[in-house]
């Protein structure tokens, strides 16, 4: 078994590379972005975030505004269906609403490449899965229906 290391950036892009999980960089935050979740619906940002205290793994997901009420009123189930995930409401006003998804890692004492590649993976794995519930349970902005698009049969 290996020894913990004292968590930096540099380690976490080398990290991140040994376990073949694609990131970048922008100027904007410092985040490491994550587009290993993007394929899915809903998806606007993924990013980990190197803290004094650990990592922070979060995921915001594009909530249709009137899924906002639904939402709220089922977000303790699943936060008792994905416990190891955080999970809240933010509502800006000048901005779309969104459900934020995070998994903290405590590691200030220092982390196994071990630890890190079973918490990004576990927690890409819950919030895949909570993306995807939320998605059929028709909180999210998803492609429209191509069966009701104009000059189709279906009924109204």
């Amino acid at each position: 078994m290996s020894s913990p290391e004292t968590l930096t950036r540099k380690l976490l892009e080398d990290w991140l590379a040994e376990a073949r999980v694609e990131f970048h960089t922008c100027d904007q935050c410092p985040g490491l972005h994550l587009p290993i979740l993007q394929d899915i619906e809903g998806v606007i940002d993924s990013r980990l975030f190197l803290e004094p205290w650990g990592l922070l793994l979060t995921t915001e997901l594009e909530i249709r505004p009137m899924a906002l009420l639904p939402l709220a009123a089922d977000l303790g189930r699943l936060c008792m269906d994905y416990p190891t995930l955080k999970m809240f409401q933010d509502v800006v006003d000048d901005a779309t609403p969104q459900l934020v998804v995070a998994s903290p890692q405590l590691g200030a004492a220092g982390l196994t490449l071990e630890q890190f590649a079973t918490f990004v993976g576990t927690t890409v794995a819950a919030t895949r899965k909570v993306a995807e519930e939320c998605l059929q349970l028709n909180y999210l902005f998803a492609p429209a229906d191509p069966s009701l698009t104009p000059g189709s049969h279906a009924l109204h």
